[in-house]
């Protein structure tokens, strides 16, 4: 294998590897990127979401208590911080897609906050972690990535159980809308379910996967661009140029164009090698007692 051969198979491993590790690398700092963005944004909804919940248990349930004196009387979408929660998320997803807020709960009065095999074990780890206070990660559902973060939820407060405790004492009116068999016998410090703020991330990754291809194409694009340029100087620079010099050594050898000089005025390595060569076609000419009648051998 030749000297051009062999280094043009050297580049060509080496700009496929760097090709490759900038490829990777934009799309480690692009799936990075995604996930910081993601945990932004769904830090930014949770609070504005918990801040409701905190409105709501704060100020408007003492109100409502004063105001709505039949205990047997139960309005979710006024009484119920589950429910006006999730209406909250119910209007604010009608603008803005790529979000998911769920209560996840293990027995909730609402089906469709039931906790699914994934929810389960994160509210199960928030019940084995008592001072754990919320829980990052990356999910698939329905075959979409996910970004979540979830905060438990504990039962603190004595007024949840006005409806959650025993199905006895709950109100009339919720005993009708949602029966007697799921969401009741909650008790004080126990850890019923988690809310789960998920954030879409298919799309950033997808955008991520494409953009790190889009580079190694580039850098496969750029590396031809690069063979095509040292192929062409080692031809006419390199290659071609030690080639005539290996003929004219091989004649020389065998007494053969010792009146044709190799003399070159290029001062690299070629250069001197070529000058080489030619002093060494001189003293064999003069060693043979050869005339170069029409030539100067110096």
């Amino acid at each position: 294998m030749g000297i051009r051969a062999k280094f043009i198979i050297m580049i060509i491993v080496l700009s496929l590897l760097a090709a490759l590790a900038i490829g990777y690398a934009s799309y480690v700092l692009s799936h990075q990127n995604t996930i910081v963005d993601a945990k932004s944004k769904a830090e930014m909804l949770f609070n504005y979401i918990e801040a409701s919940g905190t409105f709501f248990g704060r100020y408007q349930k003492p109100l409502i208590d004063e105001l709505v004196t039949d205990k047997d009387k139960f309005i979710p979408e006024l009484m119920s911080m589950f429910v006006v929660k999730r209406m909250e998320y119910d209007l604010f997803s009608e603008a803005q897609k790529g979000y998911q807020f769920k209560q996840a709960t293990i027995d909730p009065l609402w089906p469709d906050n039931k906790a699914d095999a994934d929810e389960l074990k994160i509210i199960q780890y928030f019940a084995s972690n008592p001072t754990a206070q919320s829980k990052d990660g990356i999910v698939e559902k329905g075959g979409e990535q996910f970004f979540f973060t979830a905060k438990p939820v504990r039962i603190e407060k004595d007024f949840c159980l006005n409806c959650h405790g025993d199905p006895a004492t709950a109100p009339k009116d919720q005993l009708d809308i949602y029966g007697t068999d799921h969401g009741y016998n909650w008790k004080i410090d126990d850890t019923v379910g988690a809310s789960m703020l998920y954030v879409a991330i298919s799309p950033a990754l997808d955008r991520a996967h494409k953009t790190a291809m889009k580079i190694f194409l580039m850098g496969i694009g750029c590396l031809l661009v690069i063979i095509g340029c040292i192929w062409v100087y080692l031809d006419r620079g390199v290659v071609g140029p030690i080639v005539r010099l290996s003929e004219a050594a091989k004649d020389i050898s065998i007494g053969n164009n010792l009146c044709d000089s190799v003399h070159s005025d290029v001062k690299d390595e070629i250069g001197v090698l070529a000058n080489s060569i030619d002093r060494m076609r001189i003293s064999v000419n003069k060693l043979l007692k050869r005339s170069c009648p029409d030539r100067k051998q110096e």
